[in-house]
């Protein structure tokens, strides 16, 4: 995936709007935890999310993030949020939180000039893998 403005406008709207998160405290901390998250979807798939509940804490802690995770559409779940996958959304920012370092999001700003993404914002590159 190329890096240009695009793509870190985006991940800036993900990480902040979408998110909910600040950029005060340990923001990078949060970015490579969303990044390490996402990279163990499906959770179903051997278990993962018992990986998943050691990076978040476990208890209410993994629940409240595994929500958010869900509710920026990052992913998504059937009868237990334990068992999601990753959206198109949710594999576009995997490949992009990747590529882009989260100190890149610095001078960056909302894709779009502030108007909603569609779905082609979330198509990867042909060559792109999710793994």
């Amino acid at each position: 995936m190329s890096v240009d403005e695009s793509t870190r406008d985006h991940l800036y709207g993900i990480f902040y709007e979408d998110l909910g998160l600040c950029g005060c405290g340990n923001p990078d901390d949060a970015y490579t935890l969303v990044r390490d998250l996402l990279a163990l979807a499906p959770f179903y798939e051997n278990e993962r999310w018992r990986l998943a509940q050691t990076l978040t804490g476990g208890g209410a802690a993994h629940h409240i993030i595994m929500s958010v995770l869900d509710v920026a559409e990052l992913t998504e779940h059937g009868t237990t949020i334990n068992g999601a996958w990753l959206t198109p959304k949710g594999a576009w920012c995997l490949q992009a939180m990747r590529a882009v370092p989260f100190e890149q999001l610095s001078d960056s700003g909302l894709p779009h000039d502030g108007r909603a993404c569609n779905d082609d914002c979330w198509k990867l590159p042909a060559e792109a893998s999710v793994t």
